[in-house]
């Protein structure tokens, strides 16, 4: 069925809904009375009323046709290509110094809190992350390395720990998905490090226009490719999360925005102020979370949440 076609049905469907408006209901329409005291109204209003069926389910086939079949060969290999291109370039700007202030407010839509997040990293090696609740308030400060998971409560006095390299942040209260490493490594529209670096060969077409990848391994789940190959939603439908992501208007545009929403109501929005690129790279003490002599140190099990 050709667009011209699916546009006349619409345009037909449109003309017969305002007809109908300032006619008798269609019930009453098809009354033997009715039938018996207009005989020639109630043919025409019959064939309006299956012209109206016939042209709504004409469009609903169309669009059932745009969506959900696979993704034209030629559009999959550009969209692939824009991805790869993408996530090596982001790979390599990441193992640059970076510095993020963000905002992040998380909760569910009737109690929910916004704190100021800031993050920094070389690229490669420790990730820092202090969140703020106020100015000046340090609510916690978080080390994530190689070995270890390590977060200081702040108004608490008491540290807690991971042993071993990956710790959702969900376990510290934040409805993300993601590890810190992880979390960063998204932010930098570095997705070759969380999604992988190449998009698998198959894809189906969204309502939107766009293509949808299934991603093997981990964290698996539907990833939604949009213009220049940028991810645009990814979903876990197993856990149920959704991450959104936005875009600055740079030449090589950024994630500026983070939402994710999880099936049980909550939901984490993190927005970047500010991106900094120092000249040379933190030291080792700067990337370090040197203790108060004599703070408890506990299991992540054992904190509680924000």
């Amino acid at each position: 069925m050709n667009s011209r076609f699916a546009a006349l049905c619409l345009q037909h469907f449109t003309l017969e809904i305002v007809a109908c408006r300032r006619a008798k209901p269609t019930l009453q329409l098809f009354r033997a009375m009715d039938f018996h005291e207009n005989p020639c109204r109630a043919i025409n209003s019959f064939h309006s009323f299956i012209a109206l069926v016939l042209c709504a389910l004409c469009l609903t086939a169309c669009a059932g046709r745009r969506a959900g079949l696979p993704a034209d060969p030629a559009e999959l290999r550009a969209a692939r290509q824009q991805y790869a291109d993408y996530a090596s370039e982001a790979a390599g700007e990441r193992r640059k110094p970076t510095r993020l202030q963000t905002s992040l407010r998380f909760g569910t839509e009737n109690d929910s809190r916004r704190v100021v997040a800031l993050l920094w990293e070389n690229g490669s090696g420790p990730i820092r992350l202090d969140v703020r609740a106020g100015i000046g308030a340090s609510a916690a400060k978080i080390l994530q390395d190689d070995r270890r998971f390590l977060l200081y409560a702040v108004q608490e006095g008491r540290a807690y720990y991971h042993d071993g390299p990956r710790q959702s942040l969900i376990n510290y209260g934040l409805p993300l998905p993601f590890g810190l490493r992880d979390l960063a490594a998204l932010l930098a529209g570095d997705f070759g490090a969380v999604f992988g670096p190449a998009l698998p060969d198959t894809a189906e077409r969204t309502p939107s226009g766009n293509l949808l990848f299934t991603l093997s391994g981990k964290p698996g789940g539907l990833v939604e490719i949009g213009p220049r190959g940028l991810p645009l939603v990814w979903r876990d439908e197993k856990d149920g999360w959704t991450l959104t992501f936005g875009y600055d208007d740079a030449a090589r545009p950024l994630p500026r925005r983070v939402e994710a929403r999880h099936k049980n109501g909550k939901y984490a929005l993190l927005l970047v102020k500010e991106r900094e690129r120092p000249a040379v790279p933190f030291t080792r003490e700067q990337l370090d979370l040197p203790l108060p002599p004599g703070t408890p140190l506990s299991p992540m099990k054992e904190m509680k949440r924000l």
